[in-house]
This record gives structure tokens, C-alpha cells and sequence, in this order.
């Protein structure tokens, strides 16, 4: 279910200016707008980023920093978002970005650091299930 109209990716922790570059060229590709999210703004829910709104003060935050790398999609169909997320994993020059995520009605009141938290926990219980299912 799309929760904002406006078709939009939310960058988290990207400092290699040559990947970030490559990522931006990608959705640029896939017609997907992109926004920068400085560490100041990881503290300010994802649906006011996603909208492009004037978010609360994020200084109670801090500047604490995520421990890799995060995209959120916002507003993508189906189809924008498996174009978006084909055209990232064809160019090497985007490298692994292992933290994805959709908007949605659970999380858009979330911030980037409670969904990255959030992803952290999934991705670890993939890993597990994924060593426990080989033989």
C-alpha cells in the first residue's frame, strides 16, 4: 500500500561520493526522485521526509550515525520499484546497499534510526534462518 503520492527514495549514509553518485544516476533512471538524508534528519519520521515537510527539530537527536547503509522508497508501484531496485543492482559503482525498505502505514511515523533497528533485526533473522535451512 503506497502511503504518499510523490514517487521518492530517502538516502541514508552515503559518504562515498562516487557511489552516491551512481545511486542518484539509477534513480535517475528509474524516475524516482531522491533525497539526501543527513544525519541531523534521522531522527524526523520518514512520512514528513518522504513529503518533503519542515520536520520537528531533529537536534535532540543528535549527530549519531547509522551503522550502514538505508534506502526508503516512498510512493513507488510495483513496477517503479522493481525497475528502481534492478537498475541499483546492475551497476557495480552502487555497491551493496543491504538495508531497504518500503514506506508504509506501520512505519511512516518511524524514524530512520527505529527502522534501521528494525531492518537490522530482520536481516540478522534471515541470516540465522538461512544457516539453520542448509544441511
Amino acid at each position: 500500500m503506497r502511503v504518499t503520492g510523490q514517487e521518492k527514495a530517502l538516502l541514508y549514509h552515503f559518504d562515498d561520493e562516487a557511489q552516491l553518485q551512481a545511486v542518484k544516476m539509477a534513480l535517475f533512471l528509474a524516475q524516482v526522485q531522491c533525497r539526501i538524508v543527513s544525519k541531523e534528519e534521522y531522527g524526523v519520521p520518514l512520512k514528513i521526509l518522504a513529503a518533503d515537510e519542515e520536520g520537528s527539530s531533529a537536534a535532540a537527536y543528535g549527530a549519531k550515525e547509522l551503522e550502514g547503509q538505508m534506502v526508503v522508497f516512498a510512493g513507488l508501484g510495483q513496477d517503479k520499484l522493481e525497475s528502481a531496485l534492478s537498475l541499483l543492482r546492475s551497476n557495480p559503482a552502487c555497491g551493496k546497499i543491504p538495508y531497504k525498505a518500503v514506506l508504509t502505514q506501520t512505519n511512516q511515523n518511524w524514524n530512520g534510526f527505529t527502522l534501521f533497528e528494525e531492518l537490522q533485526k530482520e536481516h540478522a533473522a534471515m541470516q540465522a534462518a538461512g544457516k539453520t535451512a542448509q544441511p
